[in-house]
């Protein structure tokens, strides 16, 4: 009788055992997951040589101090390049006095075609409060690898082409944080609200 007392106490116990050492397991992975947002790394603070809009050379230290919204493009976009200005635009007028906390720029990945001037005119058209970057094609595509953002030209029929490149706008933290993405398929109200944290962060 006492032997198989003792043989039940010992199965609750191997039991707590393998319920403890699961809980751990769960709880060190669930941590791993909610990493604090100090965390992901600044890959806004990595190092870039580029021209902006009015021909003046400007580097990643030049966009430190305040939160960003980045979206790459460039300026014979069809549909989503204008679209995204025109939504970056609406969110600038839509935070009133709180838009000067905030920096938006829009960074050519066709610096074949989009000079400083035509970036000049471009972001004029949408906002004049948006910052047009462009400069040679290896200096954005260090850049653009640096920050994960992909692009590819597409030829298309005869000498022309296009370019395929990433949608989303990146949200920056002021200390160059990666804090979160705008994408398209998102309502304006989401966006927005979106902004107004990156800004408050």
């Amino acid at each position: 009788m006492a032997g198989k007392f003792n043989l039940r106490k010992l199965r609750v116990v191997l039991w707590v055992l393998v319920a403890f050492i699961t809980g751990g397991v769960a709880l060190l992975s669930l941590g791993s997951r909610l990493a604090p947002v100090s965390a992901v790394e600044a890959i806004y603070t990595k190092p870039f040589s580029l021209v902006n809009q009015n021909g003046v050379a400007v580097t990643e230290a030049d966009f430190l101090g305040k939160p960003s919204a980045w979206f790459y493009g460039f300026t014979h976009c069809p549909d989503v390049c204008p679209t995204t200005l025109a939504e970056m635009s609406a969110i600038l007028e839509a935070l009133g006095s709180d838009a000067d906390r905030l920096q938006v720029v829009f960074v050519s990945v066709d610096p074949e075609r989009d000079t400083p001037e035509i970036m000049k005119d471009y972001v004029d058209y949408f906002d004049p409060r948006i910052i047009g970057l462009t400069g040679g094609l290896d200096q954005i595509a260090s850049m653009a690898k640096d920050r994960h953002i992909f692009f590819e030209k597409v030829p298309l029929e005869g000498s022309d082409y296009q370019m395929e490149h990433q949608a989303t706008v990146q949200l920056v933290t002021a200390d160059g944080r990666f804090f979160g993405t705008l994408a398209t398929e998102e309502g304006f109200d989401v966006r927005l609200a979106k902004v107004r944290r990156l800004i408050n962060d």
